[in-house]
This record gives structure tokens, sequence and C-alpha cells, in this order.
């Protein structure tokens, strides 16, 4: 059974909850032990892979010692960003969307907002389609049930945009496309039942879903864009702290976790895979990592151009305020 919850409810009602009993406790940690702990939030996608790599080798840690560093995975964007402005983390990857909305939220409050640091990863996401839902275009999503991971999510923005590039709107705001927010496994077995026609993922799972079901990849979202990059993952932490020496030195450590998944690429799916195999239990065949991999770019730069695109279509979609990108580029 899949509950609804409206969009502005969850977004706006999650923040607070995260901060009181992980802070304090950190704080308290840290004055009895006398050492620093750095917590560094990261996704369990492959778009991550970067910032996987360096925490599962302990090379991030060791560019940041003394520091302990500590990892927390997260399973999308806006609980990277909730756990940042809540005091739960002191850096992590996300999704630009979810970074710049809660930017533009607690920045517009008087609470400094977020600073994006560098970038990790181009590309990575698409739209999938089951077979039997004769989907072949966009005009054909009308009257069809779609999913995403999470509300607020990138993938959650670049769906509904899409949809009203198309003239569609969710049924949420009156339209009759039904859009919901559903978690990645879920949305495998309901496609497989026929309960769902498609979904925007991000990578592994649209890659999974389109081995599992015979799925058909309707949109590699790179196509969307110029020159087919797009942000998926940026290094983001509060504005206070934008200027930490540790900050800066972590910054560093992703761009030559960048740099290596370059030069080495499968050397970093191995490794990313091995550390979510220690977080999460089971992320999926390490086949499907290397399928993927072919969906999804890496790169240091944030693209800073594709961030406020997304912050504009938040926008527009009534997800934050005006401008929502002002302030977030140190």
């Amino acid at each position: 059974m899949t509950i609804a919850i409206g969009r502005r409810a969850l977004l706006g009602g999650l923040a607070g909850a995260v901060a009181a009993g992980a802070a304090v406790s950190a704080v308290a940690r840290r004055r009895s032990s006398g050492e620093r702990v750095f917590r560094v939030g990261v996704m369990s996608n492959l778009t991550h892979a970067p910032m996987l790599a360096g925490l599962g080798s302990g090379r991030i840690a060791l560019a940041l010692a003394p520091a302990r560093v500590e990892t927390r995975v997260f399973r999308a964007g806006p609980r990277v960003t909730e756990a940042l402005i809540g005091g739960a983390i002191e850096a992590g990857t996300a999704g630009p969307a979810a970074v710049v909305v809660h930017h533009a939220r607690h920045a517009r409050g008087g609470r400094g907002g977020l600073r994006v640091l560098s970038g990790a990863c181009s590309g990575g996401a698409s739209l999938i389609v089951t077979r039997a839902s004769g989907i072949a275009r966009a005009a054909d999503l009308r009257g069809k049930r779609l999913a995403v991971t999470q509300i607020g999510t990138t993938q959650d923005v670049a769906l509904r945009s899409f949809l009203r590039d198309a003239g569609l709107r969710e049924a949420a705001a009156g339209g009759d496309v039904t859009v919901l927010a559903i978690a990645g496994a879920t949305i495998l077995e309901q496609m497989r039942r026929g309960d769902l026609h498609g979904a925007w993922l991000p990578e592994p799972w649209a890659t999974r879903i389109v081995g599992d079901l015979s799925a058909v990849r309707l949109v590699d979202e790179r196509d969307l864009w110029p020159g087919r990059r797009f942000a998926t993952a940026v290094l983001t932490t509060r504005a206070a702290d934008a200027a930490d020496p540790l900050m800066v030195r972590l910054s560093r450590a992703l761009d030559d976790e960048v740099a290596r998944a370059l030069d080495d690429p499968r050397a970093t799916l191995a490794e990313a895979h091995a550390e979510l195999t220690r977080h999460v239990g089971n992320p999926g065949a390490f086949g499907v990592f290397e399928e993927a991999a072919r969906f999804v770019d890496f790169t240091a730069d944030p693209l800073r151009a594709s961030i406020e695109r997304f912050g504009d279509a938040a926008a527009a979609l009534g997800l934050c305020p005006p401008r929502p990108s002002d302030g977030l580029f140190a």
C-alpha cells in the first residue's frame, strides 16, 4: 500500500526532527574525547561513487586526519540536506535540487543556508517505462502512474519539469499523471506487477530495472541538457562552515577521487560497491554497477548553470522561493 503525503508538508517538516539528538550527542562526544569528529554524508547511488570510494578506502580519512571521519549513508538527497541543516553531519554529497531547495528555505530564514564546494558527477538519471505500458513518447504518459524515490529529489524535479514541458501535470496539481514517492526496491516490484508504468530514477536503479524487467529507457536525462552535462551529485556544507580548513581539505580530497575515477573507473566502482555493501548489505550485483556506469560522467565541476536551472525549476514548481540559488556558491 502506498501512503501519499503532501509535498510541502513532507519537505517542510523533516528538517527540524533531524537536529536535536544527533547534534547534541555529537557535541558531547567531542567535548568528552577531545578529538574532532567529522561526519560526512553520502547517498547510496552510483552517482556518488567517488565519495563512496574515498570514504571506503580510507583516503578521505587520511586527508582529514587527525579528525575522525564518520560516514553516514542516505537514501535520497533531501535526507542529506536535512541532516546538514540539522547539524547531524558536517558535509555531504547530494543531488542539486535538494541542495538548492534547502539552501533557499534556510538562507531566507536568516540561518545562512548551504554552500556548494565541489562537483562529483554529471548524468546518471533516466525515465524508465515498462514495455506493457505502451509508452513511446511524452504524450503517452497521460493517465499513467509514475514514481520517484522521494519528494524533492533531483529526479522528482526533473520528472515534473519534463511533464510540464510536455503540457502535462501531475494529478496532485489537477493533472492526469500520477506521481508517487516510493523506495527503489518497491518501485521495481510495483513495475513488475504492473502497478506502476514508469519511474525517473538515478543509477544504478535505472539500469537494474531495465535489466530485470526488460523495461525501456525512454529518456536518458543527459539528452535534455546542453552538452549532455548536468549536476547529479555535489559536495555541500552549511554556509557558516564553508571556510573551515577541513572543508577545503575534503573538497580537494573529493577532487582527487574524481580524478581517480576518471583514470581507473573500475577501481572506483569496486570500492564504491564494497562501501555500499558494508552500509546497506546488498547494493545489487557489481555487474549492474558496471553497466550503469555507461550513463554516468564523473566531474569535479559542480556545473553551476545546471544547479541554477534546477533551482529555477523547483521554484516554478512551488518547492522554494524565487531565485533560490542566490548565495549558494562561494
